[in-house]
């Protein structure tokens, strides 16, 4: 995630902000930016992970709604079911809450289901709450998505009998619960390792060991590719996907400009699990997938600096053996991504960048 920068409360990356460190957040401060948010959008669906963040909730509701504008409030709930939920209520931004009373973070979601741009981000973070509006907007409860959503990808699975055997590691509860409803649990053949909310997974297979959550989005996209569909994927997925590309149509968009109709119908790219129900469905058929497509390795490392003024906000360098991704994460703090094909050669490049960056010749 890029960093936007932040005022006096948050720190704002491109997808979510989060409550600065020693600094208590209060609810008219979340209700400030409610009402800041208000501006960019007409209708909103907003969620948390747990009772304990409610007064957090509805903050930000009363903001978005002395703003003039809707809001849907559904407590308790899970990332996958919330962000599902987001066309039944027709919003056009959802705002999901999380983490503890010491760091408070809200993520945010354009109806589409993709985070929200670093663009889209810094304009908030600069922007001023609006004058006060004669018509305030709506606040309406709904219960939880979830049995809509467990319901809709049992339907989309074929005669598949549930549950598959694979094993789950989650942190969350209830998105564990939530993979529970299509997996044994109790499988060691096959481990589905789940982590930020339920919107990434990795996992570890006994036959073929482990595969990467970036391993596991092509494998998604080689089946739909063989099947004659083309395929969207980001900019900066890695760039191995392109070897696949010679006799089977794989188009990149860029998140932060308007992502294609055609990307955000894409559900794999926003939906671990239901990604994770077809893939492992047919093993067979999964296993060959995988087989087929080349061997991915990705190095991520924050990077301290001493120096700020050349900090680039985003920045691509190709080299013969690999790809190096720099971003802005932080105030002396930058991102550094190397795409390679082998673990030894991410590893040797990581470490080259890193003192190259701390050098300050990037």
């Amino acid at each position: 995630m890029s960093y936007c920068g932040e005022n006096k409360f948050f720190s704002f990356r491109d997808g979510y902000c989060e409550s600065l460190p020693d600094t208590p957040i209060t609810s008219a401060a979340v209700s400030e930016l409610g009402r800041v948010i208000s501006r960019f959008f007409e209708r909103f669906s907003v969620g948390c992970d747990s009772f304990g963040h409610n007064h957090i909730l509805y903050a930000i509701c009363c903001g978005i709604s002395e703003g003039g504008k809707d809001a849907y409030v559904c407590e308790n709930t899970d990332t996958p079911s919330f962000l599902f939920g987001l066309s039944l209520v027709s919003a056009d931004c959802g705002i999901y809450v999380s983490g503890n009373a010491d760091n408070v973070k809200l993520s945010f979601f354009s109806g589409n289901r993709f985070p929200l741009s670093s663009r889209i981000m810094t304009e908030i973070m600069n922007s001023a709450a609006p004058l006060p509006v004669k018509r305030t907007g709506k606040i309406t409860s709904v219960s939880s998505f979830r049995e809509i959503y467990i319901n809709n990808i049992k339907c989309s699975l074929k005669n598949t009998v549930l549950p598959i055997p694979a094993a789950i590691s989650c942190g969350s509860r209830s998105v564990r619960s939530l993979w529970h409803e299509f997996f044994s649990g109790n499988n060691d053949e096959l481990v589905f390792q789940i982590s930020d909310d339920g919107r990434k997974v990795n996992a570890y297979s006994s036959e073929l060991g482990f595969i990467s959550n970036e391993k596991l989005l092509l494998t998604f996209a080689y089946t739909l590719a063989s099947a004659g569909e083309t395929v969207f994927l980001p900019e900066d997925f890695h760039y191995g996907a392109d070897l696949i590309s010679d006799n089977r149509n794989i188009i990149r968009f860029d998140p932060e400009k308007i992502i294609p109709d055609e990307a955000a119908k894409q559900r794999f790219l926003w939906d671990p699990l239901y990604m994770c129900t077809h893939l492992a469905e047919d093993r067979q058929s999964f296993y060959k997938n995988i087989r087929a497509i080349p061997s991915l390795s990705s190095v991520k490392r924050e990077v301290i600096i001493s120096f700020t003024e050349n900090i680039p906000e985003k920045r691509c360098i190709e080299e013969k053996n690999g790809r190096i991704l720099i971003s802005r994460s932080g105030k002396s703090r930058v991102t550094l991504t190397v795409q390679t094909f082998t673990a030894e050669t991410a590893s040797e490049l990581c470490g080259y960048w890193t003192d190259r960056i701390r050098k300050g010749k990037f």
